[in-house]
């Protein structure tokens, strides 16, 4: 676990350092609610991005992407009485990230790469990430994004809106 995050963190230096090139940095915050599997015993979603982004062709970027993914559980009433707390689940997912504006306003895109499990008994899995952008400002973006986290038949998923910016 260790290694993962001082990977991760060498991972968002180098994007920092690699900002005087030709790239944008950028990062945001999204809240979701959990679909699929994660829906019954998780109740809502937070996450947080970081992505360096290079120009490729007019309007199309390309980039690594690391986020953070947090799902909450939640207490689940059992049959008879009682209840059962879920426990929280964590990812790192590590990306690759595609975007195309659509036009001056809209961008649509997609992450494809694998999500660490943080948490202990969480092994992760391969992690998808189709987005829609609207831009709000010259460096902010607002996204609806629905992401998955696929792993022998279960997937952990959530439909989030979230806030981008250009650091």
């Amino acid at each position: 676990m260790k290694k993962v995050l001082f990977i991760a963190f060498l991972a968002i230096a180098g994007l920092g350092k690699m900002n005087a090139q030709e790239g944008v940095l950028n990062g945001g915050f999204n809240i979701g609610l959990p679909t699929g599997d994660f829906n019954n015993s998780n109740s809502f979603t937070l996450g947080a991005e970081l992505n360096y982004m290079f120009p490729v062709a007019e309007g199309f970027t390309l980039g690594p992407s690391i986020q953070y993914s947090h799902f909450f559980g939640k207490d689940i009433d059992l049959v008879g009485g009682g209840t059962f707390d879920t426990p929280d689940t964590s990812f790192l997912p590590i990306s690759g990230a595609a975007r195309f504006n659509v036009s001056d306003k809209f961008v649509v895109g997609a992450n494809i790469g694998y999500a660490v499990g943080i948490n202990e008994g969480n092994e992760g899995g391969f992690y998808y990430r189709p987005i829609i952008g609207y831009k709000v400002g010259e460096t902010t973006q607002l996204n609806l994004s629905y992401s998955g986290i696929s792993n022998d038949g279960i997937t952990a998923s959530n439909v989030s809106l979230g806030v981008m910016f250009g650091i």
